[in-house]
């Protein structure tokens, strides 16, 4: 029993000594970063999105000085503009200008974890500010949702029907994990950093200051929001795959 909690306490600890190497490493490898985004458009489905699974993505581009736009599809359940309210204030803590922040209220965008958007209008949605805003690059869910979520997966449908239109910008998917990864904290850094070609990592500040815009979104800071927001990889460690377009029977990868 001594020898089973030795081995698994330094397990603990060799993946925290790596996961705090690797977050202070300055610059980060360039290999794992995206290819010079200048303007890039989060394309989430609900106020707190943002942090709970774009974090490390959203600071780690903000550090190079890209610009970041959001684009939130439903504004959630609750009465009046509460859950935009903190959503702005949650944004601010991220280094988002109020400015940049697209609130969708569309009587077909309901928040139901049951329920699939249509693709058509959501893409023709995505499709509209990403022209009038000049994006350069667009990230969203890809086709799991992350958390199964179906309004998640609407979006990755979506922005795949708008990447079969518009070939100019880049369309990156952030990667679902198991439920063992998910909820694995730093435990999952090494691996996810060592194969993933794209990852961004919130070092221990950064990671505070996730916590700090989390609780912004002061209406859905449940008990079980404040465990997965301390136990989830995704408030660590983001890892992206490009999205892929059809052309003529295969894939292009871009």
């Amino acid at each position: 029993m001594e020898d089973l909690t030795l081995f698994l306490v330094s397990i603990l600890a060799s993946c925290m000594v790596f996961y705090l190497i690797v977050s202070h490493l300055s610059p980060h490898p360039v290999q794992k970063h995206l290819q010079s985004p200048a303007r890039v458009l989060f394309v989430t489905s609900h106020p707190d999105d943002e942090v709970m699974f774009f974090g490390p993505t959203i600071l780690g581009l903000a550090k190079t000085g890209c610009e970041i736009f959001l684009l939130v599809m439903s504004p959630g359940k609750e009465k009046g503009h509460t859950r935009k309210k903190e959503l702005y204030e949650s944004c601010s803590i991220l280094g988002i200008p109020m400015s940049n922040i697209i609130v969708m209220r569309h009587t077909k965008l309901k928040d139901d974890p049951t329920v699939r958007w249509r693709e058509e209008l959501v893409s023709n949605i995505i499709l509209r500010h990403v022209a009038s805003l000049s994006i350069d690059t667009v990230v969203t869910f890809d086709r799991h949702g992350v958390s199964g979520h179906k309004n998640h997966i609407s979006l990755y449908y979506a922005v795949a029907c708008f990447a079969m239109e518009d070939r100019d910008r880049s369309v990156y998917c952030l990667t679902t994990v198991n439920l063992l990864r998910k909820y694995s904290s730093v435990l999952d850094v090494p691996m996810s950093f060592l194969v993933c070609p794209w990852v961004f990592i919130a070092g221990v500040s950064q990671w505070w200051v996730l916590q700090r815009a989390m609780m912004a979104h002061w209406s859905q800071y449940t008990w079980f929001r404040k465990l997965y927001m301390l136990f989830s990889r995704y408030t660590l460690i983001n890892t992206l795959e490009p999205m892929t377009r059809p052309s003529l029977g295969d894939k292009k990868e871009f």
